[in-house]
């Protein structure tokens, strides 16, 4: 499946006529989403964006294919571009890049050599998504808790989806000489940890099933569905309805009980997780909610115990509970902060090799 938007391509123009032009994308692991991004004088990720487009990785069996029907279908050239960024669900320190959640894998300088791009960044998504917070505009993320922010402080963003991505972005400077730098990493890896009874034998009975058990196992669409049948199981059902996560979203906003419980538990353990990404980062910048689960989650955060589970640290509570909380509502928010990671490596990391960028 391809979806375009309406936009009006503005591919005709070469490079520097008002700004050289990108093809970015954010690939996760249902779908790819590509845009063309013109830079110019504006700040980090506000350049335009037209032609943009969501491709569902299942219909294409290479990464280099989906990237192939996305030129063809916007009419681009590769020569047109100055270069590509792409924010990618996958860890992206090698030549050889294995997508997390996804059967897609491919050599950069294969791909850059396969589509003659000038240049080729690769950045982790979540990597991609905290280099963007800094620069959000109040249309861009919607706070859930305002709190007092640390404006020098690390932050955090935090999103389940496919699968579970952390990331933070730490300051250096301040004021007007303030740059952002990225920490990447697997965060959504660490392990799951329980804080009540119903948890501890979810625990048991993912353990059961996979040994070692992550916050990904319960923090993702499948880990959606593992709750909700959990429960069905635990009330005596004998025969569980086939459901998805998407399924199980809109039976639970349509006031069905067990996706009810299933969504508010979901939410209560992704609260208690943020919050120890929040300890570990010192994040009193700011944490940030996004991914495709959690936007579609907004009617019930405020019923939900997403809060009360992340200032629950003992000790730390009182440090933690300030944190101001904000949901990522703009979906190119990957796509500007791959752009950031190409064309303001002061906003990235010093070594450019860790970034994946391929001249």
């Amino acid at each position: 499946m391809t979806i375009l938007t309406p936009e009006p391509p503005r591919i005709g123009r070469r490079p520097g006529a008002a700004g050289d032009l990108w093809l970015v994308g954010d690939i996760g692991g249902t779908h790819a989403r590509f845009a063309i991004y013109e830079s110019g004088d504006v700040a980090p990720g506000d350049g335009a964006l037209s032609v943009r487009s969501t491709l569902l990785a299942a219909d294409h069996g290479e990464f280099a294919a989906a990237i192939s029907r996305y030129l063809a279908d916007a009419g681009v050239e590769p020569g047109a571009l100055r270069g590509a960024s792409f924010a990618i669900a996958s860890p992206v320190t090698d030549d050889e890049i294995c997508f997390t959640n996804s059967p897609w894998r491919f050599s950069r300088r294969e791909l850059s050599d396969d589509l003659r791009l000038r240049q080729l960044v690769l950045v982790n998504d979540f990597e991609a998504l905290a280099l963007r917070t800094p620069h959000m505009k109040p249309g861009e993320v919607r706070p859930l808790r305002r709190g007092t922010a640390n404006a020098d402080a690390p932050r955090v963003i935090v999103g389940p989806g496919t699968g579970l991505g952390v990331a933070a972005v730490i300051a250096t400077g301040t004021g007007a000489g303030r740059a952002w730098h990225p920490i990447a990493g697997e965060g959504g890896h660490a392990s799951f940890a329980p804080v009540d009874e119903f948890e501890t034998d979810l625990l048991r009975h993912l353990r059961d099933k996979h040994g070692r058990v992550s916050a990904e196992r319960v923090l993702c669409g499948e880990g959606l569905v593992t709750l909700y049948a959990f429960l069905l199981a635990r009330s005596g059902a004998t025969r569980l309805r086939p459901a998805t996560a998407a399924e199980i979203t809109r039976e639970a906003q349509s006031g069905e009980a067990t996706a009810r419980e299933a969504v508010m538990r979901f939410l209560a353990i992704l609260g208690s997780f943020a919050g120890d990404c929040a300890l570990l980062y010192g994040a009193r910048g700011g944490v940030y909610f996004a991914g495709g689960i959690v936007p579609r989650l907004s009617s019930l955060l405020a019923e939900s115990d997403l809060h009360a589970r992340f200032d629950a640290k003992g000790r730390m509570s009182s440090w933690i509970k300030n944190i101001p909380l904000h949901l990522v509502a703009d979906d190119a928010a990957a796509l500007r902060g791959a752009a950031i990671a190409a064309l303001h490596p002061v906003a990235g990391t010093d070594e450019m090799t860790t970034r994946g960028e391929v001249e």
